[in-house]
């Protein structure tokens, strides 16, 4: 180890202070990317598990394949297996030969190869799979709602057919999933088959019942034909590629979540495409930050060690070495700060991870997790770790860059007489005589200090700025997301049931007597989309000639862009108060005329901006064609927000919603729709929701009600509850984390800028500055302090928050959160104040002649 590296060391022991902030620095911001990247390939790795739970083991899909092309497929020395299903629906319902309800009896079946369902079945079961087209498996749950005691080996005798409703054209649309209480069957054909397996709740095939094979050979003209590869790696996506190509054909489907898992990735791979953007603008902004902070480190690393360096230049030091001396010192703090932030940033993704994979998965949220672990563990590869050290070690040599380069260029002359320390030539140093009068002669000492102190106090300025545009503008970017997602909304009931229009009043009636209800009311919402159904040539949307943009104020010219409306039928009661809470006579909206009111607030954030002008009144909302589709409704007022009525949180927020009293509606859906069709829905409230649910499927058979449908809107929303809390927990993770390095940063450099002057505040005392004196002159350079680097930093986050706003909308009304800057404002004054009381606390009791005679800057 030369000299100039042993100098080094001993510096880094004898700043302490400096140097474990400095280290605590690099740590965080290491352990911020090392949080982001392993929690992002944790769950890469877990929703691989997850996708091979979920849908089997396959790779790629290819529809209505001939016998020639599947063999053609298997004969590929690339393809490991080639599974095939058939999908045309025929014989896709079942129908067992029980006493038991319909809703209970009727199921559907999976018709695959031998090889399909082993690549389906991923669950534990009894028994042996299929191998013939007389041997089936089948769900045990399905045998015990029947009441059905069988074994593999038993046989069992079922009707085979497709089930089936009528759409509003009468024609028939094949059904699967749940039953239906208006669905049809189509019978087929009676069948005996041997039951050789019972699953145990196979999620690759959930909604399915029987798993019935093919025979060897047997290709059904309707099929897909799923594939998987030998090689399963980041080349996969390369692979099928070339499979398809190479054989002339066309993938339909990809199993990208499960690709993903092994990093294999495209354009089309969901998730993926919208993380790696988000992933690169957090990691430049850890980068940056980090930079700023540790760039403020070496800084003023340079500025003390200045004189020794000037010292070895004038004993033959050449620029290498001394620019090989900062670099040493990064070199130095890196070994310590990179893997110590490695370290926390693993225990950070261990905890982030585990609250929000519990959260994910007790939500329900994952589709397919069911049987996998209750938490997700931390997983990512080798390279991932390699990735993290390298941009940990970009940051640092990034950071080192400039003061190695200013080491190099340090004279002998210049070090030992301090000019690049201060230099300013005396006309930059008149003070305005307005401070001296105001302030006193201890005001036009801590304006030409500020002055002076040259490139301390341009670090110190820049820190602060640094710190409060960063803070700021990822605050706005909080702050915007809050009023942008639509996925945070507080729908008051827990269960609905809808039933025929006939029936709804003595189904509501019936619900309002059980204990277990707490309130129940009507409520529908209809979405009047403006979109053609690719799918469904015959669909005609909405009229669109409402989606005029000369009735949106400025700042919301985007939201017809989504191209829909809701409509939020309510109790014709709530509907007066409404009325009658915003001013408005209900005369005309309980008449011949269905008649509206539409809410004049798009964010549920009572912004003073209004969204609609006047001109939207009196327009109106209608299909062209009447017959099937929801009645017409004109816009009779506008009404505002209320935080306190329920009613405005029936509809998510970010959507155009128009209220319109149920009675009325239900009378113009009933002639439209016609009086078989037609339904109702009843929202309601309990606190026993599991045990109301299980009750609702018994009373509504009981009870003879038509056309019924009933679901548990707190499990839909636990989905939702669930990503907003994951969103909101990284998002202000990663703000309150990059807060407490600026707030570090911030701290650092102004309590080594005032320890470095030591010898300045010694002469001051040594010529009669009192201690009153020396007060209100450290209180006025943070006031000047904060004043210089307000007026810059407060218009330059204001700048970057209008265009991350646009960025993200270019539409969103742009609105400032006051109270965050003045909060920021208050907040500059009290840490830079709070951090020079603190450092020149260490210097009170210095002596005057010890320290003038100590040979610092």
């Amino acid at each position: 180890m030369n000299i100039v590296s042993r100098l080094t060391l001993r510096h880094l022991e004898e700043n302490k202070k400096r140097t474990v902030v400095t280290i605590l620095g690099i740590a965080a911001s290491t352990a911020l990317i090392t949080t982001m990247l392993v929690g992002v390939t944790s769950f890469f790795a877990f929703f691989g598990r997850v996708a091979l739970n979920a849908s089997g083991d396959w790779h790629g899909e290819f529809d209505d394949l001939t016998l020639e092309q599947i063999e053609s497929l298997k004969e590929d020395d690339r393809i490991r297996t080639v599974a095939i299903t058939r999908t045309d629906g025929i014989t896709s319902g079942v129908r067992l030969k029980t006493d038991t309800p319909d809703r209970l009896r009727t199921g559907n079946t999976l018709i695959m190869d031998a090889q399909g369902i082993y690549n389906k079945v991923v669950c534990d079961y009894d028994g042996v799979l299929p191998q013939n087209s007389n041997e089936i498996a089948v769900e045990e749950k399905f045998l015990k709602y029947n009441n059905i005691d069988a074994k593999p080996g038993d046989s069992i005798t079922v009707d085979i057919g497709s089930r089936y409703i009528l759409d509003g054209d009468g024609n028939k649309v094949i059904l699967g999933g749940n039953y239906h209480s208006n669905e049809g069957f189509d019978f087929v054909s009676e069948e005996t088959y041997t039951i050789t397996a019972i699953l145990h709740d196979n999620t690759a095939t959930e909604g399915f019942d029987f798993l019935n094979c093919l025979n060897e050979g047997d290709v059904p003209k309707e099929n897909f034909v799923d594939i998987c590869l030998k090689k399963f790696d980041h080349t996969a996506h390369k692979q099928l590629r070339a499979i398809a190509k190479d054989h002339n054909l066309t993938l339909t489907s990809i199993n990208t979540e499960y690709l993903v898992s092994v990093f294999s990735y495209n354009k089309g791979s969901r998730g993926v495409t919208s993380i790696i953007p988000v992933g690169i603008v957090a990691l430049l902004i850890i980068m940056g930050t980090s930079v700023v902070l540790i760039y403020n480190a070496f800084g003023m690393s340079l500025t003390e060690r200045m004189r020794y360096l000037g010292m070895l230049a004038s004993v033959g030091a050449t620029r290498k070495q001394k620019r090989a001396s900062i670099y040493f010192e990064a070199l130095i703090l890196g070994i310590i700060g990179i893997p110590l932030g490695i370290i926390i940033g693993l225990l950070g993704a261990f905890f982030t991870i585990g609250v929000l994979g519990r959260t994910m998965l007790s939500a329900g949220m994952i589709v397919g997790a069911e049987g996998l672990a209750d938490y997700v563990p931390v997983s990512a590869p080798l390279f991932v770790y390699v990735f993290i050290v390298l941009i940990s070690a970009v940051t640092i040599f990034i950071s080192a860059l400039v003061p190695a380069i200013r080491a190099s260029r340090i004279m002998p002359i210049d070090a030992l007489r301090q000019n690049n320390s201060i230099k300013v030539r005396a006309r930059k140093l008149k003070v305005n005589p307005i401070i001296r009068k105001l302030f006193g002669y201890e005001g036009e000492l801590a304006y030409k200090n500020i002055k002076r102190n040259g490139s301390k106090g341009t670090i110190i300025t820049i820190s602060i700025i640094a710190s409060v545009v960063m803070f700021l503008t990822i605050t706005n970017f909080s702050q915007m997301f809050e009023k942008a997602n639509s996925v945070e909304f507080n729908i008051p009931y827990q269960l609905y049931v809808s039933c025929s229009v006939q029936d709804s009043d003595r189904l509501k009636q019936e619900l309002s007597e059980n204990d277990l209800v707490d309130r129940c009311y009507v409520n529908d919402m209809y979405n009047y989309s403006f979109k053609p159904d690719q799918s469904n040539p015959k669909y005609i949307p909405a009229n669109d000639d409402i989606l005029d943009e000369d009735y949106l104020n400025k700042g919301y010219r985007d939201i017809f862009d989504a191209r829909q409306f809701f409509v939020s039928t309510i109790e014709d009661a709530d509907f007066e108060k409404l009325l009658e809470d915003n001013g408005i006579s209900k005369d005309a909206y309980f008449g011949d005329e269905l008649v509206g009111v539409i809410l004049n607030d798009y964010y549920r954030q009572s912004s003073r901006k209004a969204v609609f002008n006047q001109g939207i009144i009196g327009q109106v909302l209608h299909y062209d064609k009447e017959e099937g589709n929801p009645p017409k409704i004109r816009i009779g007022a506008m009404v505002t927000y209320d935080k306190n009525n329920y009613i405005f949180d029936l509809v998510p927020k970010n959507a155009v919603v128009i209220y319109v009293p149920e009675s009325v509606f239900n009378k113009k859906y009933e002639e439209n729709l016609g009086s078989d069709i037609a339904t109702k829905t009843i929202a309601i409230e309990t606190k026993k929701t599991t045990k109301l649910y299980d009750e609702l499927g018994e009373m509504l058979e009981r009870g003879d009600y038509h056309n019924y449908t009933y679901g548990n809107m707190e499990q839909s929303l636990g989905a939702f509850k669930a990503v907003l809390v994951i969103l909101k927990t990284v998002m202000y993770g990663f703000t309150t984390l990059i807060t407490l390095i600026v707030l570090a940063n911030m701290v650092n450099t102004i309590s080594t800028g005032i320890i470095l002057r030591r010898k300045e505040f010694a002469m001051l005392r040594s010529i009669g500055m009192t201690g009153q004196g020396f007060k209100k002159m450290i209180s006025l350079e943070t006031v000047l302090y904060g004043v210089r680097s307000l007026v810059v930093g407060i218009p330059l986050s204001l700048l970057l928050s209008y265009y991350m706003t646009k960025a993200a909308n270019s539409e969103m009304a742009f609105e400032v959160n006051i109270f965050t800057y003045l909060v920021v404002i208050a907040a500059v004054f009290v840490i830079i104040g709070t951090s020079m009381i603190m450092s020149v606390s260490r210097i009170k009791n210095d002596e005057i002649i010890e320290v003038l005679k100590e040979d610092i800057c």
